[in-house]
């Protein structure tokens, strides 16, 4: 049996965190595409703004978890 990776087990986390907000991402931009430029403003209302937020929140997360486990507690 393998021994569990850490770094390994963020990383793929953070992948698959990145790859559901992207579809969720592309699916709200298909519909969002397809209304009146008058309901856009009420029912998308900073979508990409939204999306950006999500990536900074999760990779500062991870990266920070990632940091935090490179860290020599030995001394």
């Amino acid at each position: 049996m393998r021994p569990f990776n850490r770094e390994s087990f963020l990383l793929w986390v953070f992948a698959g965190l990145l790859a559901w907000q992207a579809g969720l991402f592309t699916f709200a931009t298909v519909k969002c595409s397809g209304l009146d430029p008058d309901d856009y403003i009420h029912v998308c209302p900073k979508l990409g703004e939204r999306y950006e937020s999500f990536v900074q929140t999760t990779l500062g997360a991870v990266l920070g978890l990632l940091a935090g486990k490179a860290i020599d507690r030995d001394t």
